[in-house]
């Protein structure tokens, strides 16, 4: 069975892998697509290895097909469709018992403490499974993860219909946080230095502008009739984007932190301490983020084929990686198809 493997110290390789079957309450399925994440290119740079049991397979944005089932799985059955949510809580921490398992203080995330799913078949626990209609192909399901993330962000920031919302950064999260935003009514501008991802922004309805080629601050101002934004979601990881987002809000506007941020950041504390500005963070996502991501993919409130700007077959992961590593690129999600899809298997 061929997996994409890595070994540590940014090797990865597409080879063969054992093929392990489920036990008691396990799954195995048939991944369909996985996408390639930010923290997947964080392990490729090294910078998890600390994390991982290695050689181990990385990946969780999937989709896929329930192929076997452990003698005591109860919730899904072979041939049933899911994605996976890969929040492993342990249950016996505060967080937990207080019903915060998505930050679990031992929290393990599968496809980087555990295996993950850059492979033909993978076996995991029952509980990893959320099922996917039919209504929403294998290729969009992928995306499910990615945007229960951006859900669970937009939901911290209290995003209500009529809000002014900014979103520093035009990754893939930005992007679809914008979206998200969207959906739930708020007016929104993407801010971004990459002029191919503004276009691709653009294409999607998204209002944006170039921090480089425009005063930022000047533009909220004016949008906002000079009030400021009610929510600010930094997903750029930079320090010009930290500089931003504590100007931008209103008085007691918010500021949501999205991105994981590789150093420490430098920050103006006496712009959020005179207007009282709100900070809140945004990690993994819960269960009901992955329901309500689902639900925007199969009612097509998000263009699931405008985000997914590449499929690759396994064997060609490394260029997908090379892709998702060029600042200057146009890729918003490349998607990685480790089995065979719908139209192979006759669904389609």
């Amino acid at each position: 069975m061929k997996a994409a493997v890595y070994k540590g110290n940014g090797e990865l390789s597409v080879e063969e892998w054992k093929d392990r079957m489920p036990e008691e309450k396990e799954v195995q399925i048939r991944v369909s697509y996985c996408g390639i994440c930010g923290s997947d290119i964080h392990i490729l740079q090294g910078s998890e290895d600390h994390r991982m049991q290695l050689p181990s397979v990385i990946g969780h944005e999937c989709s896929g097909t329930v192929w076997r089932v452990g003698s005591k799985v109860e919730r899904v059955r072979p041939g049933d469709r899911v994605v996976v949510w890969p929040v492993k809580a342990c249950k016996e921490c505060f967080a937990c018992k207080e019903g915060y398992g998505h930050v679990c203080q031992n929290l393990k995330v599968r496809g980087i403490e555990t295996e993950g799913a850059f492979q033909y078949a993978w076996t995991l626990d029952e509980e990893a499974l959320v099922r996917l209609p039919d209504t929403v192909s294998m290729l969009h399901g992928a995306l499910a993860e990615p945007l229960a993330i951006c859900c669970h962000v937009v939901k911290r920031g209290n995003v209500k219909a009529g809000d002014f919302a900014v979103v520093i950064g035009g990754g893939p999260i930005g992007i679809m946080t914008a979206l998200v935003a969207k959906a739930a009514g708020a007016d929104v501008l993407l801010s971004e230095v990459n002029e191919k991802r503004l276009e691709k922004a653009g294409e999607m309805g998204i209002r944006t502008v170039n921090p480089v080629k425009e005063n930022l601050l000047e533009t909220v101002k004016d949008l906002t009739s000079g009030k400021g934004a009610d929510v600010v979601f930094e997903t750029s990881g930079s320090q010009p984007g930290v500089d931003s987002m504590v100007q931008l809000p209103k008085v007691h506007g918010t500021v949501v932190l999205v991105a994981i941020y590789g150093k420490p950041m430098l920050v103006d504390l006496k712009q959020l301490y005179y207007y009282e500005k709100n900070v809140v963070t945004a990690r993994m996502q819960e269960r009901a983020d992955m329901e309500q991501a689902i639900t925007l993919l199969a009612e097509k409130k998000i263009d699931a084929d405008k985000i997914i700007t590449s499929v690759l077959p396994l064997a060609d992961i490394r260029k997908g990686f090379d892709r998702c590593m060029d600042r200057n690129g146009c890729e918003v999600k490349v998607m990685i198809q480790c089995g065979a899809d719908e139209r192979e298997e006759g669904k389609a």
